[in-house]
């Protein structure tokens, strides 16, 4: 069998944004164009039994289905949007509209009258070459640029009569930053803002055929992850900040006159949270049918569907990886988008429990190919009894022989590692590496108290890394413990920075789009001030010597690691200034390092980038660990 190489990610194609109308369904199906410089974006068609492809331009991401008809925006004209209607015969599309301007996308519909569209505009509706002004918080934001004076606006295009109407259009302040259709009303997550914006929206209520808005919840009081209506009475799925802060999961709220009150508690993710390098577009977490809301979480490693009757939630539908999107067609019957463990996106068609596997777009990318299953490891965390993690094979094993090995180390930090394929561990697994990886403390998937590291990063997730690494080297004595490497990004990147400041013992390491210092990211990063403050405890005003106590740059000086930094400029999650610091103060201290950083890429880059900077990204982790690990 051949090993999984960096190029065969050309060839991994990713689905995602599943719609229905009836038994008939239809979703994006995407894969990076040969030349790496971007992606195809197809839609594709279930109808009676069968798969086929609806769509030919390429670029048909978000669109709506409406009866026998899908509506999608394309780019071709420029400076104006081309409105689309295609029927489901697979006929041509035809031309609806040709928006006076660039940027709509197709949202999503209100019933069979009207299409909902979204396009983000500049308050001046002017652009200003060569230089950029900053007056807001926040001036900028990860995978969007800067977004200073930019609102997010929704319209309404009457299907019935024609037309786009602005919706909040007496106010060029507001912005919209989510919304959902339950029945033949719109809720609107959104704020209007002058100078700084809340972290969290308020709530309105929208009637699309008179326009007339109904504030419901002001902002700056929930998180909203849903919205929807049984029986009647309208719900709120929300995260209030008041038992774990900011990555507190959502619980259930009945949205009355006098504002949310509290229907049932929950403790887990109502999404995914499982991390991945293999899908590309977003998914769909949640579904209305009948009289019952379904819904995504994430257990311990892996995804469930469940489902709230108004008082209780409670199992519905389970797998042992990743879901990705779902659309009830049936008490018991739904489509799904999932990957199951050691296996890609695929689309399923799942009825009574048994889910059949309609979809085939995976499996020439691992035909042949050696595709590491995952071992699992049990180790004792230091505060929540036993826990496991996951051991991938090198390629063509041989017990007694010594080989190096990589600890990968998720995001988030509520992030989840499942037992699904995960390309860039495959390549190392392939190339000869031992690959292992685990949830430690401040993982989502386990409630919110086993997830909340407020106060505490860099103590009790680093000794459960600690922990779980020794228990791989206890089980498998062919890891050659002079060769091994740590790499991870975001959170990973940071506790990459954070392990090499306490420990030696790993001979390289990888730190991408990291943290390194909380003082300076708390003024630099998209989501600070309020990230900071709730997962430091401190600011600099406060108590500096708690914010610098949990900054790896305060032990840098200990390092002896050689270190290879990877960033992107336009990443203002993690802004490269981070990487540079510690990248600075080891060459300073003598200590071995590279930095690589990509132009026009994101914080996104390793999941979303374009394929050409993520193939050379896992190659500089892959030859810098090569170079390192494998003497």
């Amino acid at each position: 069998m051949q090993a999984v190489k960096a190029e065969d990610l050309y060839n991994i194609v990713s689905l995602g944004n599943l719609r229905v109308s009836g038994k008939t369904a239809v979703f994006a199906r995407n894969q990076a164009k040969a030349d790496g410089s971007g992606y195809w974006n197809y839609l594709d068609l279930y109808q009676d039994g069968a798969l086929k492809r609806l769509t030919t331009l390429g670029e048909e991401k978000s669109f709506a289905l409406v009866g026998h008809q899908v509506y999608y925006a394309s780019s071709a004209v420029k400076g104006k949007t081309l409105l689309y209607q295609q029927g489901l015969d697979q006929a041509a599309p035809v031309k609806l509209a040709l928006l006076p301007k660039n940027g709509y996308q197709v949202a999503g519909s209100v019933g069979e009258r009207y299409l909902l569209l979204s396009r983000r505009a500049d308050l001046a509706e002017k652009s200003h070459d060569g230089y950029q002004v900053m007056d807001e918080l926040p001036f900028y934001f990860n995978g969007q640029g800067y977004i200073n004076k930019l609102r997010d606006r929704l319209y309404l295009w009457d299907l019935e009569k024609g037309g786009l109407t602005r919706l909040f259009a007496d106010d060029p302040n507001f912005t919209v930053m989510d919304f959902f259709v339950c029945g033949e009303k719109i809720y609107v997550v959104g704020v209007s803002y002058t100078t700084r914006r809340p972290f969290d929206g308020g709530i309105y209520e929208l009637d699309p055929t008179t326009q007339a808005v109904k504030e419901l919840v002001p902002a700056g009081q929930v998180e909203v992850s849903a919205i929807f209506a049984l029986k009647g009475q309208t719900y709120v799925l929300a995260n209030c900040h008041q038992v774990t802060g900011l990555n507190e999961n959502p619980e259930f709220y009945r949205l009355t006159d006098h504002g949310l009150e509290l229907a049932a508690h929950w403790d887990d993710t109502a999404q995914s949270a499982i991390a991945g390098d293999c899908s590309v577009i977003g998914g769909n977490a949640s579904d209305v049918y009948g009289d019952k809301f379904y819904f995504v979480t994430t257990l311990t490693d892996h995804d469930e569907l469940y489902v709230f009757d108004g008082t209780e939630a409670r199992p519905f539908f389970a797998t042992d990886g990743l879901i990705k999107g779902f659309r009830m067609v049936g008490e018991d019957e739904f489509y799904l988008e999932a990957a199951f463990a050691n296996e890609l996106l695929e689309f399923y068609h799942v009825k009574n429990g048994y889910a059949e596997k309609v979809s085939s777009y995976n499996d020439a990318a691992l035909a042949g190919k050696y595709v590491a299953k995952v071992s699992e490891v049990e180790y004792d965390s230091s505060e929540d009894g036993v826990q496991h993690g996951w051991v991938l094979l090198p390629k063509d094993y041989e017990p007694g022989k010594k080989y190096p090995a990589i600890l990968d180390v998720h995001g988030g930090p509520r992030a989840v590692y499942s037992k699904i394929f995960f390309h860039e561990m495959q390549v190392w697994a392939g190339a000869g590496y031992f690959v292992f990886f685990c949830n430690i403390h401040g993982s989502n998937g386990q409630g919110n108290k086993y997830g909340d590291l407020r106060g505490r990063y860099g103590t009790v997730d680093y000794d459960d890394l600690m922990k779980f690494t020794d228990a791989v080297l206890a089980k498998y004595p062919d890891i050659d413990q002079t060769r091994m490497g740590i790499t991870g990004g975001s959170y990973g990147g940071f506790m990459t920075n954070w392990v090499i400041g306490h420990t030696d013992r790993f001979k390289a390491a990888a730190s991408q789009r990291s943290i390194a210092n909380w003082l300076s990211f708390e003024h630099l990063s998209d989501i600070s001030p309020e990230f900071c403050v709730d997962q430091v405890g401190a600011t600099e005003d406060d108590d500096p010597a708690k914010v610098w106590f949990h900054s790896p740059l305060k032990y840098a000086k200990n390092v002896t690691t050689p270190t290879l930094f990877l960033n992107s400029d336009e990443d203002y999650r993690c802004p490269m200034a981070e990487g540079m610091q510690m990248f600075h103060a080891l060459l300073s201290n003598g200590v071995e390092a590279r930095m690589t950083v990509f132009h026009g890429e994101n914080h996104e880059l390793s999941r979303s980038g374009r394929p050409e900077n993520r193939l050379r990204r896992l190659h500089e982790i892959s030859n810098w660990f090569a170079g390192h690990l494998d003497k």
